[in-house]
């Protein structure tokens, strides 16, 4: 793949992680499934060999930057496209576009996550390698992934009917994108069979996606054109500085994905993917089997108890209680029921509205 560039996009903070993760160490820079790497350093070495370092580019915001930097020494500097703000998915795309197009006006692109956990790397590469020749010749392909339950945290996919296999991996058309879905629907969708999550991984012609981007985008595509023709210049940061605050705030499926149909393609798979977005999802990513107990530090003190996340790097106890999250870190301690993972967010909010800065 002499022409395919990965782009890891790195803006999540991971709210529903807290107090793990803060606005200086946020879920990318953090070893949640492997005690010696980060998600990003992880996300980084499931690309080799397909991707060499000077193939992967990262766009994050200027402060996250520079501890992605670190964890990657193997990637080029200058591979690190800094967003002055984040304007959500699109405008990241977009800004990793316009620098791979100055590389190669031909490449091919993909869009890639620095949090999300895949257990079967080699299943990724494949499927990786079969979406990239197929976007070689023009199309764009999203990666599904195979639903285990009827989850309302996620997009969904319809796909169409079967449009070509390649190498045993079967890609479909793709019908259309729906929004988190309430939980019937989501029951419904799970059960018709023809639905995948919406994992947040594309794979296009840098070519194409700037088109798409003129077409379904054009304020989008012109503040991004501005920026693109300062590249390489002295201007370059003056411009990105003024350009970037006007860019709309939209993610790539509301601004490109829900208005594509013609050439563009789905390949369901199933590959231990988990975007790992609070404390429930990391239990079950590294429980292994429901009820077990999850610790992460020293052996703690657990009498009576089952399907406990204890994550502390001191000595905790714990008696007669099943299913909690206990979190412990140096000035915060958090306590919750495991199927109450995603209302961390709103301890996050409420520090942010009282000025609680120094918890962040």
């Amino acid at each position: 793949m002499s022409n395919a560039y990965a782009l890891i996009m790195a803006g999540g903070s991971g709210t529903r992680l807290w107090p793990l993760s803060r606005r200086d160490r946020p879920k990318p820079l953090l070893p949640l499934v492997d005690e010696h790497r980060s998600m990003f350093q992880l996300s980084v070495e499931r690309l080799y060999p397909l991707f060499s370092p000077d193939r992967i580019l990262v766009v994050a915001n200027e402060e996250l930057t520079y501890g992605l930097r670190k964890q990657a020494p193997d990637l080029p500097r200058d591979n690190f496209i800094v967003e002055p703000m984040g304007r959500d998915t699109a405008p990241a795309v977009g800004l990793g576009a316009i620098h791979i197009r100055q590389r190669d006006p031909g490449a091919v692109m993909a869009v890639l996550t620095a949090d999300h956990h895949i257990a079967d790397v080699i299943t990724f590469r494949q499927v990786l390698d079969v979406a990239c020749q197929m976007a070689a010749q023009g199309q764009i392909i999203t990666l599904g992934i195979a639903p285990t339950f009827p989850a309302v945290g996620f997009g969904y996919i319809e796909r169409g009917a079967l449009a070509s296999t390649i190498n045993g991996i079967e890609a479909y058309h793709l019908r259309r994108f729906t929004e988190k879905p309430d939980p019937s629907t989501a029951r419904k969708f799970v059960s018709s069979g023809r639905y995948s999550w919406n994992s947040g991984m594309f794979i296009w012609p840098v070519q194409r996606v700037m088109a798409e981007f003129q077409q379904h985008a054009p304020d989008l595509y012109s503040g991004l054109e501005q920026v693109a023709a300062a590249i390489g210049t002295p201007a370059y940061q003056e411009r990105l500085a003024k350009v970037w605050p006007e860019m709309p705030r939209i993610s790539v499926d509301f601004a490109l994905m829900e208005h594509i149909r013609e050439g563009a393609y789905v390949i369901p798979v199933e590959m231990g993917w988990n975007d790992i977005g609070n404390f429930e999802a990391l239990y079950a990513v590294l429980s292994g089997k429901q009820g077990a107990n999850v610790v992460v530090g020293p052996e703690p003190l657990l009498f009576e108890t089952r399907g406990t996340l204890v994550h502390s790097r001191r000595l905790v106890t714990a008696i007669g209680v099943e299913d909690l999250v206990i979190v412990d870190t140096d000035d915060v301690v958090l306590v919750c029921r495991r199927d109450r993972a995603q209302d961390v967010k709103r301890v996050v909010e409420y520090l942010q509205e009282h000025g609680q800065d120094r918890y962040l």
